[in-house]
């Protein structure tokens, strides 16, 4: 049996320098590859890898049936070649990053949902873990250390995806217990079928097609303690951010620094510098398109800010009203585009920062500063 251990462990390593050099070889293509080319080729290459595990388990099944006790050196084998798959499945990731980012994709699910899903169910497949789910969570931990150090992601950045990405890896990790809990070829089996429900996922966002309405409006009202006639004279004024922003807002995101633009005649203009958090300096910039009694409409004409990777600014509509005795009613109404995918995860977390957003220009942009 001695012998059966030793080949089954030359087969491997020669199995994994093959996966390492068709890897390597992809990477090469990949960043000029069309994108039904990259998902073939993923799809061909965990099938291909899925026949060689199948093969491995029933080799293991023989020997388990004979009664063969596995020994410490091959134990030790085995434990260096499964450090070797989770190293090979984050290098697998890192590769399908670079694509993605070559080809504009970072926004879309094939980001958030197909790159945990590859590497889960690669990890899986290489490593043959006691437990799937810690496995799947420790290589998915490295994967987004990684890509803070090595890829350059900033930290909301990894703080917004960390929780899509260990959502996969958890689900795909507990699947693949239970199956492993049935029989060892009905993971196989369960291999292929979420590699055949995650794949649709991931392409939410790739085309138009494939997506869902990225259209969203957000709307705030407040009564404010402030005369109605006061709220058109501080919407004229230029904008003086100097309130503090919500939590949520500090987190990393970029922040608005100063503004420049005065006035409330259609045309005149509006740009907010926004500095700090994630990504270098930008300008928003804004333009008059109506002005009412008790109406004001900005339009986006540009958008330099990092926050365009996230969203892309369309409108925002303040409209105020008397509400009592130095009262008034004011609702700051923004909408906008959301540009992350997929939209069941990303469209509230977006919702919620610009409903943060709007409150907080209520608060700034309409009402006098204290002492002002």
């Amino acid at each position: 049996m001695r012998e059966r251990t030793s080949a089954e462990t030359v087969i491997r390593r020669v199995a994994l320098g093959l996966l390492s050099v068709g890897i390597v070889l992809g990477g090469m293509v990949f960043d000029h590859a069309h994108p039904l080319t990259m998902f073939l080729f993923l799809c061909a290459f965990l099938l291909i890898f899925l026949g060689f595990r199948v093969g491995m388990q029933e080799q293991l099944e023989l020997d388990q049936e004979a009664g063969a006790p596995e020994s410490a050196l091959a134990h030790a084998s085995r434990s260096r070649l499964g450090l070797a798959g989770v190293i090979l499945a984050i290098g697998l990731a890192c590769l399908s990053y670079r694509w993605i980012v070559n080809h504009r994709l970072e926004q879309t699910a094939a980001l958030f949902i197909g790159i945990p899903t590859l590497l889960a169910i690669f990890v899986v497949l290489t490593t043959r873990p006691r437990s799937a789910k810690g496995s799947v969570c420790k290589a998915t931990s490295i994967a987004l250390l990684i890509s803070g150090i090595f890829l350059g992601e900033g930290f909301i950045c990894i703080l917004m995806a960390a929780p899509l990405f260990f959502a996969v890896a958890l689900v795909i990790g507990a699947v693949m217990d239970r199956a492993r809990d049935r029989s060892r070829k009905a993971e196989a089996t369960m291999s292929c079928v979420l590699l055949l429900a995650f794949a649709p996922m991931s392409l939410e966002g790739v085309h138009e097609s494939v997506s869902f309405s990225r259209e969203e409006v957000v709307s705030v009202e407040r009564v404010v303690p402030v005369p109605a006639a006061e709220i058109r004279a501080q919407l004229a004024r230029r904008a003086q951010f100097d309130r503090r922003l919500p939590v949520f807002l500090r987190l990393g995101f970029p922040r608005p620094a100063y503004s420049t633009g005065e006035g409330l005649q259609p045309g005149d203009p509006r740009v907010v510098r926004f500095a700090g958090g994630e990504g270098s300096p930008g300008d928003l910039v804004l333009q008059v398109t109506v002005s009412q009694p008790g109406r004001v409409l900005f339009r986006a004409v540009s958008d330099t800010s990092h926050i365009a990777h996230w969203l892309q600014w369309k409108e925002a509509e303040v409209c105020w009203r008397e509400a009592g005795s130095n009262q008034t009613e004011v609702r700051w109404r923004i909408r906008y585009r959301r540009l992350l995918d997929p939209a069941w995860y990303f469209r509230p977390w977006e919702r919620y920062a610009v409903r943060l957003a709007a409150g907080y220009l209520i608060d700034t942009v309409s009402i006098p500063a204290p002492g002002g």
